[in-house]
């Protein structure tokens, strides 16, 4: 595959895109045979494995039975069903009918979950290699469909919104592997063939991408004693002698990943720019907005637990063709800046991500030579 999504100045392989896409997806995170099927070495066989992931779930699922859900609907009744719609019943004079507007849930086989598993069966049956299995998803795209569920794809919307709970769990495999179907379904740069799903080409979005490929990386891989904290964890600044508005008007602080074992924890700001930009005198530096935003991240937790003296800053920079690793120790904390290539190998990308845990050693510079 030689098609690149092009982001700026930024040039990424869709091979890689797809890298992340998989790494940022639950489905990395939750099925192991998945990590080991070494999908991750050949990102253009990973569709082909994703849609047997699919096609696999979704064939379990009709052999016991969809998930129903319950979903409104409005209908003209001869008998009242839920609440009565008064102003509908009026305006149409339905009751001279002998008829009655109503607002009423029901279950059905035609939700938003099932809607999801249909779309992304006929998306992968357009766009794996293997005919079979392009036969294969076709089929249970249609057999969803005679069983009740819409034709209608489903919107981004509502994929975002397709939330499993508890009681749900023959089909989170189902849904996870949609999901990233969907998500994948990128056109080339070579034939500017698509799906009208493709996804978009805004840096914020890649920017998204970006931070939770690295968060997924981290949770699928990071074994004991790491772990990675909620990425929602609010992160306190150290004050005193706060005036009444403070806690409304200063700002919330939040960690892009946050990794600890219980002797360290790094703070990871993941930036999708340039490492190095000139300034204003044409000196090529780090962004001062970047470093500042760290060091806040990292000094103002300073009297708050045992790991906070001793907390690690990383700024995670993707980049094509260059590389950075970089370290400084200020005020008693490490601070480094790394770069992914993201148009190297998967082996260089993933050593690159590990990296982050591993202490970076120089070797001394030999006074005697």
């Amino acid at each position: 595959m030689t098609g690149v999504i092009v982001s700026g100045r930024t040039r990424i392989p869709v091979r890689n895109l797809w890298l992340l896409m998989l790494y940022a997806s639950s489905l990395y995170r939750d099925d192991e045979s998945l990590r080991r099927s070494g999908v991750e070495d050949n990102p253009e066989d990973l569709c082909d494995i994703v849609a047997e992931i699919l096609a696999d779930a979704v064939e379990t699922r009709l052999q016991r039975t969809l998930g129903h859900a319950y979903r409104p609907r409005n209908a003209h009744l001869t008998r009242v069903r839920g609440q009565i719609d008064i102003l509908e019943t009026t305006t149409r004079q339905l009751l001279s009918r002998g008829l009655v507007a109503c607002r009423f849930t029901e279950l059905s086989l035609d939700n938003p979950r099932n809607r999801l598993m249909r779309t992304a069966l006929a998306v992968a049956a357009g766009r794996v290699r293997s005919q079979p299995l392009a036969d294969r998803c076709r089929n249970l795209a249609d057999t969803l469909v005679q069983a009740g569920v819409s034709p209608r794809p489903v919107g981004r919307s509502e994929v975002s919104g397709v939330v499993l709970g508890r009681n749900d769990v023959a089909d989170v495999s189902a849904v996870d592997a949609a999901k990233l179907i969907l998500a994948m379904d990128i056109p080339t740069e070579d034939d500017g063939s698509g799906h009208r799903w493709a996804a978009s080409r805004e840096v914020t979005e890649l920017r998204q991408l970006y931070e939770t490929a690295v968060r997924g990386f981290y949770r699928a891989t990071l074994t004991a004693p790491w772990r990675v904290l909620r990425h929602d964890k609010q992160l306190l600044w150290s004050t005193s002698d706060e005036t009444g508005r403070v806690p409304q008007i200063l700002p919330e602080m939040r960690a892009d990943v946050v990794l600890e074992t219980s002797e360290r924890r790094i703070v990871v700001e993941t930036k999708f720019a340039d490492a190095l930009e000139p300034n204003q005198n044409g000196v090529v530096q780090l962004a001062p907005g970047h470093i500042f935003q760290l060091y806040a991240c990292i000094q103002s937790q300073h009297e708050q637990d045992s790991l906070a003296a001793t907390a690690e800053g990383v700024l995670l920079y993707p980049t094509v063709g260059e590389h950075l690793d970089e370290s400084v120790t200020i005020q008693g904390h490490r601070y480094r800046f790394l770069t992914v290539d993201l148009a190297g190998s998967t082996a260089d990308i993933r050593a690159a991500l590990a990296a982050v845990t591993e202490d970076r050693i120089d070797e001394p510079e030999d006074t005697h030579a």
